[in-house]
């Protein structure tokens, strides 16, 4: 761990900053530019990641100093002074009073969860982690006993995620806290759905959406269904052909194309249970009740059969339940449903009683080409992009032979998910084995390795 360690002139001996001449200025450019290239031609990949990390250490240690420093000078103040501790700060800080204001109000508020700024301090954790994790409390009201309930929770589950990823089992822990308020919150959210269209720069315009999770997912996933790839001939971009098919969809020109949107449910959530949370994946974690009413529209359901330890061991064919209800669109002025349709219930039933059904196969096959069925095995096992930190739902991946066909097996053992820009990193600048763990194990140009566990359901 790193301790930064700063003399300073006295307050009052600073010297009033003046505009830099000419000259002072060309010999900071001139500095820097030496700089660059001595570290450009001196440093090993290894080496400049290290100083990388270390300068990500130096800051966060400054941080949890200013934090600790603003809280002290904001506790020390009389109480009829407080008002003017921003005024203080921003003077401390060269900055104006609404920067000050802001790191005031963070210094307070991160504070006040335990165990946050210490994990800074010892390393754990990053300022961008603390600061995101304050991001995410404070989307919804919470007491302050519950907003400490869900660090010191989130901080037992922290195996080094990004702060994307700790944001994520924030929310998913403050769905848990309290669920009739979170249910509350998301039926008084839901009621206030709407699209806004406003003009932009340059000619252009903003189109934004906001509603239910599930319903943003379903108009995603028909959006993909529909783009299809790319003609012979088009040179649009992804995001031109996406936003064209999105004209034509909405003013009728053109009809939607057959789509799913994937919900995985717990069994248990699936029969009733109010404990375990679903989730839409890519999007993030969904109360049961919704879970159960996505459930009822099902077009098709397939088990994940999963060890003690929440690894998936095999998946099922797609079940079809039979008679299938008719097909509604997902609505969130649609009623819930009484209960789960009789179909449903008796599709759930029969794969509670053949936990691995006759389908179910993480066994490989003779060519190259990846059958559904081995698909559907990666997909569940690996959950995403199998990139350290890549978030990147497992469907909507390649399906990589790590050691390439024919030398490596077209079976589970020796596939792997990755994203398109992992897939090309990979065959480009890094190297990956999978351990006996399960986990993945990348090693960069420098030397430098980073892990993926596996992630358990």
């Amino acid at each position: 761990m790193y301790v930064l360690h700063v003399e300073t002139e006295p307050w009052d001996e600073r010297p009033v900053p003046a505009a830099l001449s000419p000259e002072k200025l060309a010999s900071l450019v001139e500095s820097s530019l030496r700089g660059a290239d001595a570290l450009l031609f001196t440093a090993t990949p290894r080496e400049e990641l290290d100083e990388i990390g270390r300068f990500q250490q130096l800051k966060d240690q400054a941080w949890v100093g200013m934090v600790r420093a603003i809280v002290a000078a904001y506790n020390r103040a009389p109480a009829a002074q407080r008002e003017f501790s921003c005024d203080e700060v921003a003077l401390a800080v060269g900055a104006g009073f609404g920067t000050a204001s802001r790191l005031v109000v963070e210094a307070l508020a991160v504070s006040a969860l335990p165990g946050l700024v210490e994990a800074v301090a010892a390393g754990t954790l990053t300022e961008r982690h603390a600061l995101a994790v304050l991001r995410e409390l404070d989307t919804v009201e919470l007491t302050l006993e519950q907003r400490q309930c869900v660090v010191l929770i989130a901080l037992a589950r922290f195996a080094g995620q990004t702060p994307g990823e700790l944001m994520k089992v924030i929310r998913r822990l403050i769905l848990t806290v309290d669920r009739a308020a979170a249910q509350a919150r998301r039926d008084k959210a839901t009621s206030q759905r709407r699209v806004d269209f406003y003009p932009d720069a340059d000619g252009q315009g903003v189109l934004h959406a906001c509603g239910p999770l599930e319903a943003i997912a379903a108009m995603k996933a028909a959006l993909e269904a529909s783009l299809g790839s790319r003609e012979a001939g088009d040179e649009r971009s992804k995001g031109e052909r996406e936003f064209d098919l999105l004209v034509d969809l909405l003013t009728g020109t053109t009809e939607a194309a057959g789509w799913h949107a994937h919900v995985v449910i717990p069994y248990r959530t699936a029969t009733g249970g109010n404990v375990e949370l679903a989730e839409v994946p890519g999007f993030g974690p969904i109360l049961p009740s919704t879970a159960r009413d996505l459930l009822d529209d099902a077009l098709d359901l397939t088990a994940v059969n999963v060890d003690e330890n929440g690894i998936p061991f095999s998946v099922s064919d797609p079940v079809t339940p039979e008679p299938l209800a008719e097909h509604a669109p997902v609505s969130a002025a649609r009623p819930a449903p009484a209960g789960l349709t009789d179909p449903i219930q008796d599709a759930l039933r029969a794969m509670a009683r053949n936990p691995a059904p006759a389908g179910c196969s993480n066994r490989g096959v003779a060519g190259y080409r990846v059958p559904a069925r081995v698909q559907r095995f990666l997909e569940a096992r690996d959950r995403t992009c199998v990139f350290p930190h890549c978030t990147r739902p497992a469907a909507a991946t390649d399906k990589d032979h790590r050691n390439p066909w024919p030398q490596g097996a077209t079976h589970p053992d020796n596939l792997q998910c990755l994203c398109r820009h992992h897939h090309r990193a990979k065959q480009a600048a890094f190297t990956v084995e999978k351990l006996p763990s399960g986990d993945y194990q990348w090693t960069s140009r420098g030397g430098w390795t980073f892990t993926r566990q596996p992630k358990g359901y």
